[in-house]
């Protein structure tokens, strides 16, 4: 399912969560993406050296170490984050959009992928990665750690949640999975849809929550 890969990066995340995002079983193709935020007046050319060393990065671990014949190519361009992301994800025709966690505040980039673009969308946080000790450890196992707890909001096309995660299931070693809902009303859907996921063979319960999701 995930074969078509768009990663969007601001290199602020832990530079081994690039590849781990290529080790998702049954990638062919991964989309490296930085926008710079035409409100910050960056030139995007000071981005490009550090672009190719991604790439560069990127296929040396994902190819000539690992031996995965993954696909890499580069885009680069100013404009508004999650406007431009989406856009070259339909272009691309991304089967998954990767992003790196940020805190979630009303407007973000984060917020607007999750809310607006039609694909699915994988938040990783870089506390994740840092917390595993990579000390002699190969990047498979590695990059398993990295699922070992996820949470999914629960609103949405239920459907296409359990079809997403029983795809990340079959492509990772998928730990456990914690269904969050945020207001009394989605307890019951919630609750279903954890009971639908253990009936998968996906590790799963709900979550409630009275706050801002």
């Amino acid at each position: 399912m995930f074969e078509n890969i768009l990663y969007a990066t601001d290199f602020t995340e832990s530079p081994f969560m690039m590849p781990c995002v290529g080790v998702i079983g049954k990638t062919k193709k991964l989309h490296l993406l930085h926008v710079a935020d035409e409100g910050i007046r960056i030139d995007p050319q000071l981005f490009e050296p550090r672009m190719a060393e991604a790439k560069d990065f990127l296929e040396g671990m994902l190819n000539v170490e690992r031996n995965r014949g993954v696909e890499v190519d580069v885009h680069l361009m100013p404009g508004v984050p999650a406007r431009e992301i989406c856009d070259v994800a339909r272009r691309v025709d991304a089967s998954l959009v990767v992003v790196n966690y940020h805190t979630p505040f009303e407007g973000s980039a984060t917020m607007e992928l999750i809310r607006n673009c039609k694909r699915n969308v994988l938040v990783m946080t870089k506390l994740s990665s840092e917390a595993v000790d990579r000390a002699g450890e190969a990047l498979d196992q590695y990059c398993t750690n990295l699922f070992r707890r996820v949470v999914c909001p629960a609103a949405g096309d239920a459907s296409a949640r359990l079809g997403a995660l029983r795809a990340l299931k079959e492509e990772v070693s998928l730990g456990s999975v914690v269904f969050a809902y945020f207001s009394e009303g989605a307890r019951e859907q919630t609750e279903k849809l954890a009971r639908e996921a253990k009936a998968a063979g996906i590790d799963a319960e709900a979550f409630g929550k009275k706050d801002s999701p």
